[in-house]
């Protein structure tokens, strides 16, 4: 089950006797443990939930406390963070305990990987629930953002919903405090439209976002690396940054792709998401970046997240300079 689709549904289901949390985006990990413990206690007894980090977790341990009856709840709720050596260590123990689990114990198993094609996660699915908690593909956002604003008692527009993903980038957890402060400000008597997310998300941080990519990929690096200069003085993170440019330069790539296959500038654009006022835009971007780059976009972004995230000594906003300077340079081919 994934995580976006499994909290957008009705959460009145009775609880699983085991559950599996598995995937790396934290804010993915945390609302479905929250989701799970609201499940398994609604009356919200904290008392009734018991966490053990899983190198340090012996299964008699986690057995013990499993069919320990709880005091104030029906229910006992044993979550494993960070379950790999745990599950690797008793894989077979906990086959076996899940084909005969407590009645009133349930067990969570916060892990980083669950391959699907092992006896135990086959096991599991017959009486729990798997939830993959991995950061999504950003075309699954726009659709999940609509829900969430509904939950939150809110209309959000599908347009505004991608624009809200273009601004912030792929970050579930960032993307739903944008929301929660778009409703509060759109409030129940209208719906939240693109000028409203222009107004609330980072203000005139998109204009000038799109100033540096439109001045980078025109073969202008010093008016890319000023504007990059104005957004960093303003308190901007070289990370997020990266977030919002990759958004579009994947856009671009996309068109790029489609375009050497025989479609059509105007089609290519449409099918990568790119809005038809910025069709001419994206002809003088190809024009300047030629095929070669435009096809290396993808593994140039990649390069540039790993190292503001630790591959390279480099400080992240000279990473991000050397990224605009390399596509402000002249096209070879």
């Amino acid at each position: 089950m994934n995580a976006l689709g499994w909290m957008a549904e009705s959460q009145s289901e009775p609880p699983r006797s085991v559950y599996v949390v598995h995937g790396d985006d934290p804010y993915l990990i945390h609302e479905s443990l929250a989701r799970i413990a609201r499940t398994a206690c609604p009356d919200g007894d904290e008392g009734s939930v018991e966490r053990l980090v899983g190198a340090e977790a012996s299964l008699a341990d986690v057995l013990d406390r499993l069919r320990t009856l709880p005091f104030f709840s029906s229910r006992r709720l044993v979550v494993v963070e960070e379950a790999d050596p745990f599950v690797s260590k008793y894989r077979a123990e906990l086959e076996t305990y899940v084909e005969h689990p407590s009645r009133t114990g349930i067990l969570v198993l916060q892990a980083k990987s669950w391959p699907s094609n092992t006896r135990l996660a086959k096991v599991v699915e017959k009486v729990g629930l798997s939830i993959q908690a991995s950061s999504p593909r950003e075309s699954e956002l726009p659709a999940w953002l609509v829900k969430l604003a509904k939950s939150a008692g809110g209309k959000l527009e599908i347009e505004a919903a991608r624009l809200v993903v273009e601004l912030v980038g792929p970050e579930p957890g960032v993307l739903a405090g944008e929301i929660e402060k778009l409703v509060v400000y759109a409030g129940e008597a209208r719906s939240i439209t693109r000028a409203d997310v222009m107004a609330m998300v980072g203000a005139g941080r998109i204009e000038t976002i799109w100033k540096i990519l439109d001045a980078a990929t025109t073969g202008q690096p010093a008016l890319a690396i000023r504007e990059l200069d104005v957004l960093i003085a303003s308190g901007e993170l070289a990370t997020p940054l990266l977030a919002a440019m990759s958004a579009s330069l994947i856009k671009l790539y996309h068109a790029g792709f489609l375009r050497g296959h025989r479609v059509s500038l105007g089609e290519a654009c449409h099918a990568a998401g790119i809005p038809s006022f910025a069709v001419d835009k994206a002809r003088r971007q190809h024009a300047h970046l030629g095929p070669t780059r435009t096809d290396s976009l993808p593994a140039l972004l990649l390069k540039a997240d790993l190292d503001t995230k630790g591959g390279s000594t480099l400080e992240p906003r000279v990473i991000l300079e050397m990224l605009l300077a390399r596509l402000a340079s002249t096209r070879l081919d």
